[in-house]
């Protein structure tokens, strides 16, 4: 329903903290689970057990670098307008207790995609972890979410500053097949601070984005 043919609406404006600059384009993202299956044992006969921590190591460590790592040894590929593309390992739980050989251990990763291709994207990864492991079965890539490429935003408004950014927004489930629709992104306040103790908005900021949003606002009643 959000999606029709043709569409219904001419200009949507999606509000993020840009600094109060209009954004040209965001990145993708991938959001993944990488699980691995051990043995229990006691730590002082590991070899009667098999380690999950271990087993899932080499794939973390492969793909912490693989935004770095060159395309033609199987890296994430990048692009001109939004830089690399870039992996954040940002959970990890594995075994239950200093002496014994972990049974099972996970962690959760979000990539941020420069790149278009996110079919390619996702093969690279699952390559990687494969390669990492050397082909391990109880090592396993688990997709949270398909994933969704770069986004172009308008930022054709004069008096703003144009920007990129790393973040993705829920844009990409606004997909028009068809007709000329505007769409802007725009909004006070830092990405820097997001997710972190210092996380806030200023009044001024506030005060600010009014005057930022009349005027999208008057740009596409000029559209009408």
């Amino acid at each position: 329903d959000l999606n029709p043919t043709p569409p219904r609406l001419h200009t949507v404006i999606f509000g993020e903290p840009t600094e109060h600059a209009l954004v040209a384009g965001h990145k993708g993202s991938l959001s993944l689970t990488v699980r691995a299956r051990g043995k229990a044992a006691h730590s002082g006969y590991p070899w009667l057990g098999k380690s999950a921590v271990s087993a899932i190591l080499p794939a973390l460590e492969r793909l912490d670098r693989l935004g770095d790592i060159p395309v033609k040894e199987g890296g994430l590929p990048g692009s001109k307008k939004l830089g690399k593309s870039t992996v954040n390992i940002g959970r990890m739980e594995g075994g239950v207790a200093g002496n014994v050989v972990p049974v099972s251990a996970s962690a959760s990763l979000i990539v941020r995609l420069a790149h278009p291709d996110v079919e390619s994207a996702r093969q690279r990864i699952e390559d990687a972890v494969y390669d990492a492991t050397g082909g391990d079965p109880d090592v396993e890539v688990q997709w949270n979410f398909y994933g969704n490429a770069p986004i172009d935003f308008d930022a054709d408004v004069p008096g703003f500053n144009v920007t990129t950014v790393n973040y993705a927004t829920d844009a990409f489930y606004l997909r028009f097949p068809t007709g000329n629709v505007k769409r802007y992104l725009y909004g006070p306040g830092s990405i820097f601070v997001a997710h972190g103790a210092d996380e806030a908005i200023t009044v001024g900021d506030l005060e600010r984005a009014v005057e930022g949003y009349r005027r999208l606002i008057e740009a596409a009643d000029r559209r009408v």
